[in-house]
């Protein structure tokens, strides 16, 4: 068997060890001489640096949530903080986290990921934001997670595009990367650079939801509580609920960007998560949340 051909096998087994796999590919990438193929497996195996950009596959949104506190005992948990409410200069950290972990490091997170969720730690957020979010409440902690099934796709990712690389180099030259010598047959490494960018950074990746759920794409017009409407009743929220969040927005009046949510809408949110989480309202409780984000920080166009 060729080293091409062991490398294929392990690739098409998924329960192969993928550290393993990738030591093979470092063997395989020293006697192609493609510097840009080893980088890529020194990387996967070690960890991305800081000054290194890390592939597409591994860049995905963060979603939010906080604990509030409010007067007289009131408080929120588990609620959503929009993306408009984080300081300018850390959104883009929030809105495109990337993952600089070793692949061995993200094997292990998975091991011990509780239902399914995993947190990055937000320093001093909460006491960044304070009231900033919703009025009247002030944030006591802050938080932001992902799924697992972001780390399951980018190792599945990684695994895809070995084995395109190596059915690639296979077609061309078979024999490539057996011996230690050089042959007229051997592919040139320009060309295994060339056959890298197309295979592993070229590749298109899928797209994972937010948090526990599928990603929620909706259009929501400032100011316009029909399109509001609409979109919620297309995510299933009851007709009764989202007449009570009619009342609950003209009854806070007009909210300035970078005040929060007013405190009707807060509690309008803060009751249907809960719902989320009982099931009376058929939405997972993280999709609830971020649909809710979204929804009513488009309509204030937050």
């Amino acid at each position: 068997m060729t080293l091409l051909e062991d490398i294929q096998n392990a690739a098409v087994d998924s329960k192969s060890d993928l550290g393993t796999l990738l030591r093979k590919c470092k063997l395989l990438a020293a006697r192609l001489g493609s510097k840009p193929l080893e980088d890529w497996l020194i990387w996967e195996s070690n960890g991305y640096p800081e000054d290194v950009d890390v592939p597409d596959y591994r860049i995905w949104p963060l979603e939010v949530k906080g604990h509030f506190a409010g007067p007289l005992g009131s408080g929120i948990k588990n609620a959503p903080i929009p993306s408009g409410c984080l300081p300018e200069n850390v959104r883009d950290i929030y809105q495109n986290y990337k993952c600089r972990q070793s692949i061995t490091s993200i094997e292990e997170m998975l091991k011990i990921s509780k239902k399914g969720v995993l947190s990055v730690n937000t320093g001093d957020l909460a006491v960044v934001l304070g009231m900033n979010v919703y009025k009247y409440q002030n944030c006591i902690q802050a938080w932001a997670e992902f799924s697992a099934g972001h780390l399951i796709e980018l190792l599945n990712i990684v695994r895809n595009r070995i084995l395109d690389f190596t059915l690639v180099i296979w077609k061309e030259a078979p024999a490539t990367g057996n011996q230690t010598g050089k042959s007229e047959n051997d592919i040139g490494s320009e060309r295994v650079t060339q056959i890298f960018n197309t295979t592993i950074y070229g590749g298109a990746a899928s797209i994972v939801g937010s948090a526990t759920e599928s990603l929620i794409t909706i259009d929501i017009l400032q100011n316009d509580l029909d399109s509001l409407e609409n979109a919620l009743l297309t995510n299933t929220v009851a007709v009764e609920d989202i007449r009570d969040l009619r009342v609950a927005i003209n009854s806070d009046g007009q909210i300035e960007k970078g005040q929060g949510f007013g405190p009707r809408v807060s509690a309008w949110i803060a009751g249907m998560v809960n719902k989320a989480a009982d099931g009376s309202w058929n939405v997972g409780i993280g999709a609830a949340g971020n649909l809710l984000a979204q929804a009513i920080s488009q309509y204030y166009g937050f």
